[in-house]
């Protein structure tokens, strides 16, 4: 039951109107039957261990609340990531358990072991762990009731793809969950903008950039590299979208969810860039990785070292594969050197001016397209292969290659049957759409980085949000593409 579906229009339309009609003491056991439900929706399976989970963290949350110890939290902690290690990583640890040993006993664990991979287990994981360790860090300790956990853990709204939510500013905001006619219209803004940004853009580009990333080996080196920067327009459609749709869903059930996204192509430096791209799962790696490996309390060499085994950790998070661990390691590397080579990077950017912001923008935005070419990546193999095509598949490559087989008679045969020339790599499709797609690209970039320029428009409330409601559901009727689910949901 995706978020752009009609199904779950349905679900949330009933949820809603019996939402605000129920007296306030059952609104909180409500949510969290529809989170129940819709968690059921996604992985019947599932549903039992997930509320198991919850349920033991709730004990264990109980014990750091009586008795602050190192011991208590530890238990916590280590409860959760076997947890997650287990379903996440269970193939992973046998494929490199094998290509160690040798041994026939971790090879195709595929076929010997059915391990299915429960939905949102990265991002509660990470949820719960948050709540835990604030509680254990905490001097004023407030008591968690079991009706406020299990909504903190199954708030439907965050449960497939974030924002990764922090316990605290949650309960504080139910506690004020408001019906008010400004949350429903910023709500709406939300919606429209998120629809927009996953139907009618992301789903639009990912035909002009699954056909590169499935067979590298068949495109020119100047495409691979442009899909980079193709596939990152996608992931921030998609996943802000995403991020968009579950604020207005929450506004509408009266409760602020914190921003995810904030212009991040905008930014004039690579730690910039992540105070603004995924900002709940950065400022997590911050708060509870790096800060408990040392931080920057540390001389230069730890310093470098925490921000490398962060991002490396946090590459690893992703997904169970090289491919992930190589991201992350890349951007551990490109962080590092930039405290290396310009230290003082984020204030020399806050005094940039125009071009000087465009080019490091332009910079930051191309060491993230490269790093997508391994986010990206369907395997270790095929990054190797997309990365060497990169230095390599010349245009005419394959037509060197046939005359040096001695196959030019071939060549030339098929010349006079077709127009097009013969064995000559392919190039990326629909170049001029993806040209429009980088206009929309800026467009919301500079509603996030100047959001105070919408003001002016909302002189025109109540009326607004209603139109620009029928005129996305009229583009989304006649435009939109058959797409599928958000890419970050496979996390």
């Amino acid at each position: 039951m995706q978020f752009n579906s009609i199904a779950f229009l349905f679900f949330f339309t009933v949820l809603y109107l019996f939402y605000w009609n129920l007296p306030s003491f059952f609104r909180r056991p409500l949510l969290i039957l529809a989170g129940a439900f819709f968690y059921f929706s996604f992985s019947k399976l599932y549903l039992i261990h997930f509320l198991v989970v919850i349920l033991i963290n709730f004990f264990l949350l109980k014990r750091i609340e009586k008795d602050s110890t190192k011991l208590s939290v530890t238990l916590a902690v280590v409860f959760n990531i076997c947890n997650l290690a287990f379903f996440k990583y269970f193939y992973f640890l046998g494929k490199v358990l094998f290509q160690s040993t040798g041994s026939d006993m971790f090879a195709d664990l595929e076929k010997k072991v059915t391990v299915y991979f429960p939905l949102a287990v990265s991002f509660y994981t990470f949820q719960i762990l948050s709540h835990h360790i604030d509680i254990y860090r905490s001097r004023e300790r407030e008591e968690t009731s079991l009706v406020n956990y299990f909504l903190y853990t199954l708030y439907f709204p965050v449960m497939i793809a974030g924002p990764i939510l922090r316990g605290k500013e949650f309960f504080r905001n139910i506690e004020n969950a408001s019906p008010e006619k400004e949350k429903i219209y910023r709500g709406t803004y939300l919606l429209v903008g998120g629809l927009i940004k996953k139907v009618l853009l992301a789903d639009s580009i990912g035909p002009s950039v699954s056909p590169v990333y499935g067979n590298p080996s068949e495109y020119v080196w100047w495409s691979l590299l442009l899909v980079g920067f193709i596939f990152l327009m996608q992931l921030y459609f998609d996943f802000s979208g995403l991020a968009d749709i579950v604020r207005g869903l929450s506004l509408y059930l009266g409760i602020e969810i914190p921003l995810n996204f904030k212009a991040p192509f905008f930014s004039r430096s690579l730690s910039e860039f992540w105070l603004r791209w995924h900002i709940s799962l950065s400022s997590w790696l911050r708060d509870y990785l790096y800060f408990s490996l040392g931080g920057s309390r540390a001389s230069a060499l730890r310093v470098y070292f925490n921000v490398f085994a962060t991002m490396t950790l946090g590459g690893f998070w992703h997904g169970a594969d090289y491919t992930f661990i190589a991201w992350g390691a890349y951007w551990g590397i490109a962080l590092v050197l930039e405290r290396i080579i310009d230290p003082n990077a984020e204030e020399k950017a806050g005094k940039a001016g125009i071009l000087v912001s465009v080019i490091r923008a332009s910079f930051v935005t191309s060491v993230a397209a490269v790093s997508v070419l391994m986010f990206r990546s369907n395997s270790t193999e095929q990054m190797v292969e997309l990365f060497r095509g990169i230095f390599t598949n010349r245009e005419n490559l394959l037509l060197t290659e046939m005359n040096g087989a001695g196959l030019g008679w071939l060549v030339l045969g098929l010349g006079l049957v077709q127009s097009e020339p013969a064995f000559m790599l392919n190039s990326v499709k629909n170049l001029e759409s993806m040209l429009y797609m980088f206009f929309a690209f800026l467009l919301f970039h500079s509603f996030e980085y100047w959001p105070e320029k919408l003001e002016r428009f909302r002189k025109f409330e109540p009326w607004l949000p209603f139109a620009l409601g029928l005129i996305t559901v009229f583009l989304l009727a006649t435009l939109a593409q058959d797409g599928d689910g958000f890419i970050y949901t496979t996390f």
